[in-house]
């Protein structure tokens, strides 16, 4: 009969899965490669379904993408307003470890505080999100860690804002530009050094709490994928790195490896090891797509011979890639207004003052705009989102009912028709729609009428539209990022057993099956309503 034991649970966020696994085999990582050789070893997959941030709920709350209602944005048509959500303020599912008398020490996951959990919990504390709210139970914790330990270093300089919804301040970390070599390497510096804080603020909390279960993750990897995969992999701009004579991802990587392979050894025999990863980052082909190609396609299509940000002829010559942006994404891609754009979009320092924390995102500035479109682009982090404005469902409606299909179909073949300037290739490799009705009111599904999925292999700066003319050139802001909706998610898991008896029935299951698994080792089952699997051979016994 298999046994309980205790389990330390070790994440890692966002790595590229291929890349990582390689590096794994070929002992570049020798802590877990050490580590794989001593476990079971095995693979879950989840699809993509709206964003990154969904591909952490499977595992928080052992409950498959498909069953969990859309919380990403609210939008209310009564008034064109829009907000963005985030883990850290989603408190609609307990999470997975919530195990009546199972002691639990958590650090640092991308979720809420949960007051169904028996033990400790600390988050906020190194987040890869875009908004931050550290918190912990016992609520006087994460201040004593950061009088020990300090903040996360790549929280220096960042957006402070206040959230009126939810009542609480947060933060909103700044990323160097991609074009600035020596902000990347510090930022880099920021970031290893975050890896050995985690560690140390782990090792202290295991050693202070009794506990059946110890989870944490390390947001690292994925921070550095998105700002550092030029530095390492195949990108337009990858020629920046000649500058340097080491490979700025790989370090990241080698960080974290080092890391938990100290937490592995600082824990006892009679520990079970679980190693688990959660979603992928690759080379970006969505950001400029849906952050800028989109809303000002849709600005131009609303307002024909107009145009609010980098206006040119298609079909001309392309210039190469510049290479001088050095300053903030969102500064940069806002030089490259029109004069009706200044006079119409709300710039990134006003929107910044309003604590907006979509600021740097230019979807955001056509807000002001939106009332007059006949359909605009909800700001995402996942794939493009359009809007329309329809009469009898948006306050200033514009678009009449019966006409709804008929321009649901016109804004797709104009999408389509949209190609990269320097390539001659179609960006747009579908577009979905989301709502047959669009008075449909689907809890499952996104407030979009229309969602776009852009090719994910052309990271591209410069657009043609045979009818909307040019849009840019721009500069490429996180040059690693997640895939489209539909892509399926394989991520790596392994488990070192303390006990034999121990085994896994399969190698291979779904992403919300590693929770399950987690709890079976504790000798519990997942909370009511969750679906994941165990995939151990055999049910333990319930302490």
């Amino acid at each position: 009969m298999n046994t309980k034991s205790r389990v330390l649970a070790i994440g890692i966020d966002g790595p590229t899965n291929d890349l990582f696994e390689d590096w794994i085999e070929q002992g570049l990582l020798p802590n877990l490669k050490k580590l794989k050789e001593q476990s079971q070893f095995g693979h879950v997959v989840h699809d993509k379904l709206h964003s990154n941030q969904n591909s952490w709920l499977p595992f928080l709350t052992g409950i498959s993408i498909e069953k969990l209602d859309y919380w990403l944005s609210n939008y209310n048509p009564g008034n064109y307003h829009n907000h963005n959500n985030c883990l850290y303020n989603l408190h609609d599912y307990p999470p997975f470890y919530s195990l009546d008398d199972v002691k639990v020490v958590m650090f640092d996951l991308p979720v809420a505080i949960s007051e169904q959990v028996n033990g400790v919990q600390v988050v906020g504390w190194a987040s890869e999100l875009n908004e931050t709210y550290s918190d912990s139970r016992p609520e006087e914790l994460i201040s004593k860690i950061e009088d020990i330990y300090g903040t996360d270093p790549k929280q220096e300089g960042a957006i402070a804002f206040y959230n009126d919804r939810e009542g609480r301040y947060g933060k909103s970390y700044r990323v160097p530009s991609a074009y600035d070599l020596k902000e990347l390497n510090v930022f880099k510096e920021k970031i290893v050094q975050s890896t050995q804080t985690r560690r140390r603020i782990c090792e202290d909390l295991m050693n202070q709490y009794d506990w059946d279960l110890f989870i944490t993750a390390f947001s690292e990897i994925h921070v550095a994928g998105h700002t550092l995969w030029h530095m390492s992999q195949e990108h337009p701009i990858q020629g920046l790195r000649e500058q340097l004579d080491s490979d700025l991802l790989f370090e990241v990587y080698q960080s974290v490896d080092v890391e938990i392979g100290k937490l592995v050894e600082s824990c006892q025999d009679d520990t079970t090891v679980v190693f688990y990863t959660i979603d992928s980052v690759v080379s970006d082909g969505l950001e400029n797509p849906r952050s800028v190609f989109l809303p000002e396609l849709l600005y131009r299509w609303s307002f024909p011979g107009k145009a609010a940000l980098a206006p040119g002829v298609a079909g001309d010559e392309v210039p190469e890639p510049g290479l001088n942006f050095l300053e903030h994404w969102k500064h940069e891609v806002w030089k490259l207004r029109t004069s009706e754009g200044d006079a119409e979009l709300q710039s990134p320092l006003e929107q910044e003052g309003l604590n907006d924390t979509f600021s740097w995102q230019p979807t955001n500035w056509y807000k002001p705009l939106w009332p007059k479109m006949k359909a605009f682009a909800l700001p995402s982090v996942a794939d493009g989102s359009i809007r329309l404005n329809v009469k009898g469902r948006e306050q200033g409606g514009i678009i009449e009912i019966e006409h709804y299909d008929a321009v649901c179909d016109e804004i797709t073949q104009m999408l389509e028709q949209v190609i990269d300037a320097r390539t001659g290739k179609k960006i747009v490799s579908n577009v979905l729609r989301v709502k047959q009705d669009p008075f449909e009111n689907d809890t499952k599904q996104s407030p979009a009428d229309l969602i776009v999925l852009f090719r994910e292999e052309l990271p591209s700066d410069t657009v043609d539209s045979p009818t909307l003319g040019r849009i840019g050139p721009i500069p490429f802001f996180r040059p690693g990022g997640h895939q489209k909706q539909g892509s399926t998610i394989k991520n790596c898991f392994m488990i070192r057993t303390a006990e034999s008896e121990n085994r896994l029935v399969s190698s291979h299951g779904q992403l919300e099956d590693i929770p399950a698994t987690i709890a079976a080792l504790l000798g519990k089952s997942l909370p009511d309503g969750a679906n994941g699997k165990s995939l151990l051979r055999e049910p333990l016994i319930n302490y």
